[in-house]
């Protein structure tokens, strides 16, 4: 073994030194500790500061950069759905209708959207909702009740897309109808439902008639009387449905079905999923992209009444409104319509038209100077936009009015 080195404790006195003199008693616990010269050392609180700095950028790095379960709505574009877009570099009508003649049409219609920001592939940041939660013309909710992480960017872009082609195709329906460019509709069977899965039907069949098992038959012309024909048809029951089907009629004999608890309908269904159109030769084309969902079908069915009727529907003034249409004209609700109203006001539109069953989230959002008048239908939706194109407004329903019935 080697030999060991000892290394002496520094904080010993060395073996060949004095002895050490007495040392002075400790301070107390509260003073300040000295330097080398005697001079009580005090702490920096800069350095605290510097730490609570730190900290805060961290926090906000992290407030602005990692996203959050939460979707924000706030006001989105409008388009004059009476005027025209850009298409490839060029400027297309945004309602193109061929098959009947059109007339020019002054001032807007003016559809409005919701701009959406927390879905996939839109992530939002806690620093966006503090901001959001400050802005009155935006609103925050969870993720899940828009758009839930389950669903992919892709998936729900194809929905929207499938939800503006089925209300494009319904006002088209709706405006003729309503016009009296066609007194019918094809009634066009699309699909079954699972519970209708024993091959009846096929895809492309045409309703005909419907014969209830000892009852009149009736052909219905339109899909608000086939609905009001089957509230009539117990469940259970067995009919006879003719359909066009190859170019012949064909007769189908089958039991109706239950609606769905909590419907809310009566009657019974045959279990179909129906496409709906016009008996007419006219149609409209819609040169409107990146732009998906269901409530602009009333601006546009507004649009093209206005088009192919001698006139101008507005009076050359700015209109804008929301809401869904059905084949038969009915105006259903929509959400956002705050933050619709709100867009609306920014582009222009002193006048609004919306939907009924949205009153109740109209109240207490009107934007300052704009009228907002109630409609529940395409007709009233003409009679409203005809009623301010006249400066006559009396006859008109308020959502005030909506809400103390």
């Amino acid at each position: 073994m080697g030999p060991v080195t000892e290394h002496p404790d520094p904080t010993l006195p060395a073996s060949d030194s004095p002895a050490q003199e007495p040392t002075a008693a400790a301070p107390d616990a509260g003073a300040a500790p000295e330097d080398a010269e005697g001079r009580p050392r005090i702490a920096h609180p800069w350095r605290w500061l510097l730490a609570g700095v730190a900290l805060g950028v961290l926090a906000f790095i992290a407030a602005a950069t990692i996203p959050v379960p939460k979707v924000i709505e706030s006001p989105g574009r409008t388009w004059n759905v009476l005027g025209t877009v850009q298409s490839e570099g060029q400027s297309t009508e945004l309602i193109s209708i061929s098959g009947a003649e059109t007339y020019h049409a002054r001032g807007a219609l003016r559809m409005t959207t919701v701009a959406v920001s927390g879905c996939p592939g839109y992530p939002v940041t806690a620093l966006d909702v503090i901001h959001a939660w400050f802005d009155p013309d935006e609103v925050v909710l969870d993720r899940d009740r828009v758009c839930p992480e389950s669903v992919t960017a892709e998936q729900q872009h194809e929905v929207e897309q499938a939800q503006m082609t089925s209300s494009q195709d319904a006002a088209v329906t709706a405006a003729l109808m309503e016009t009296g460019l066609a007194d019918s509709m094809v009634l066009t069977v699309r699909g079954t439902s699972q519970e209708r899965g024993d091959g009846v039907f096929k895809a492309g069949d045409v309703i005909r008639s419907i014969t209830p098992a000892g009852g009149t038959t009736t052909s219905p012309a339109t899909y608000a009387q086939l609905q009001e024909l089957m509230t009539t048809i117990a469940p259970g029951a067995e009919v006879q449905v003719v359909v066009r089907r190859d170019g012949q009629d064909v007769s189908l004999t089958m039991t109706t079905l239950a609606p769905g608890k909590g419907s809310g309908r009566e009657g019974s269904l045959l279990g179909v999923m129906l496409d709906v159109r016009a008996n007419s030769d006219v149609s409209a084309t819609f040169s409107l992209s990146d732009v998906g969902g269901p409530s602009a079908g009333s601006m546009f069915a507004l649009g093209i009444v206005d088009k192919i009727t001698p006139g101008d529907l507005t009076g050359g003034k700015d209109i804008a409104g929301t809401g869904t249409i059905s084949s038969d004209g009915k105006i259903g609700p929509i959400g956002g319509i705050a933050q619709k109203m709100a867009g609306a006001s920014a582009a222009g539109s002193r006048y609004f038209l919306a939907p009924a069953s949205n009153c109740g989230d109209v109240l207490g959002h009107e934007p300052e100077g704009m009228e907002v008048y109630a409609v529940s239908n395409l007709h009233e939706a003409v009679k409203a936009a005809e009623g301010i194109a006249a400066d006559d407004t009396s006859s008109l329903t308020t959502c005030q009015a909506v809400a103390s019935r």
